[in-house]
C-alpha cells in the first residue's frame, strides 16, 4: 500500500532525511517516535505535497506518489479549522471544494454521524471559538476521516485528549481501521498512542530509522508484555534524544537540529 524507498531531503545544506525506507500494508498502523529534529514533520510534508520530492520514491497501490495523492487524508497537529464556519460547514468544505466526489447532502449526513461517534453529538452547529482544545480535534480527526481515504496521516492527533477519551478514540480508530482497511502513519510523542494503535514503532534519529519494533495484538493485550516493550522503546528514544554513542546508533551521523 505505502512504500517509501530511499528517501532524502536537504534544506539550506542540512540533511533532514537520509536515505529513508519504510513500507506498510493495506490496514496496518505505524507510529513515528523520535526527538525534534529527526525529520518526522518534513516526512509528512513531503508525503501531502508541502514539500517536493528531492530523492528516492514514494509509491501508494504501486504507483508513484505524484499520481495517488487523492488517496491521503490529513490531520494536522494543528486544527486549523476556519473560525467563521461552523463544526459541520468546516466537516463539509472538502465537497465544496471538489476534493471528494460524495455529494454535499451525503457528506452532511456521514459528517452527523461521525460527530456523534467521537461524542460531538449536538456540536454540529457550533463555531471552532465555541470548542474545548480536545473538542477542536476530534473535529479535526472527523474531518479528515470522513475523506474516506485509504491512507491516513495523524500529526500528534490526541494531545489534548484525556485518558478516558483517549481510550474511546483508540476504540474508534482500530474499529475503522479494520472495516476500511486504512492504512495509517501517525506521528507521536506518547507511547500510549503507539502501543495502542501501531503495528510497527519506527525510531527516527536524524533523518533515518534508528530502530523498529513490531507491535504484536497479543503483545498489545498482556500487560506485562506491554510494559516491556514501553520500557525498551522509551530507554531507546532517551538514547537518541541525548546521541549516546551505543551499538544501536553508532552507524547515525551526528547532524545539526533542525526544525523540520
Amino acid at each position: 500500500m505505502l512504500k517509501i524507498s530511499n528517501l532524502c531531503f536537504s534544506y539550506e545544506g542540512k540533511k533532514i532525511l537520509q536515505n529513508l525506507s519504510l513500507s506498510l500494508r493495506k490496514g496496518e498502523s505505524a507510529a513515528l517516535i523520535g526527538a525534534s529534529g529527526s525529520g518526522k514533520s518534513t516526512l509528512f510534508k513531503v508525503l501531502t505535497g508541502l514539500l517536493a520530492l528531492q530523492s528516492g520514491s514514494i509509491e501508494i497501490e504501486g504507483k508513484p506518489l505524484i499520481e495517488k495523492q487523492d488517496l491521503i487524508a490529513y490531520m494536522m497537529q494543528e486544527d486549523l479549522l476556519l473560525p467563521w464556519r461552523s463544526v459541520i460547514r468546516n466537516m463539509t468544505l472538502s465537497a465544496e471544494l471538489g476534493a471528494t466526489s460524495t455529494p454535499l447532502q451525503k457528506l452532511k449526513e456521514e459528517a452527523y454521524v461521525l460527530l456523534d461517534s467521537l461524542g460531538l453529538a449536538g456540536s454540529a452547529e457550533l463555531f471552532p471559538e465555541e470548542l474545548s482544545g480536545g473538542m477542536r480535534q476530534r473535529v479535526s480527526l472527523a474531518r479528515a476521516l470522513i475523506l474516506n481515504r485509504p491512507v491516513l496521516l495523524l500529526d500528534e492527533p490526541f494531545g489534548s485528549l484525556d485518558v478516558v477519551l483517549r481510550e474511546q478514540i483508540y476504540t474508534f480508530l482500530r474499529a475503522i481501521q479494520k472495516k476500511a482497511k486504512t492504512t495509517i502513519l501517525m506521528v507521536t510523542h506518547d507511547f500510549r498512542d503507539a502501543l495502542a494503535l501501531a503495528d510497527h514503532v519506527f525510531l527516527l534519529r536524524q533523518g533515518r530509522i534508528a530502530h523498529q519494533w513490531r507491535i504484536l495484538e497479543e503483545e498489545r493485550e498482556d500487560p506485562e508484555s506491554s510494559g516491556r516493550l514501553l520500557h525498551e522503546i522509551r530507554q531507546a528514544l532517551h538514547q537518541a534524544e541525548n546521541q549516546l554513542p551505543t551499538d544501536l546508533f553508532a552507524q547515525d551521523l551526528l547532524l545539526p537540529e533542525s526544525n523540520f
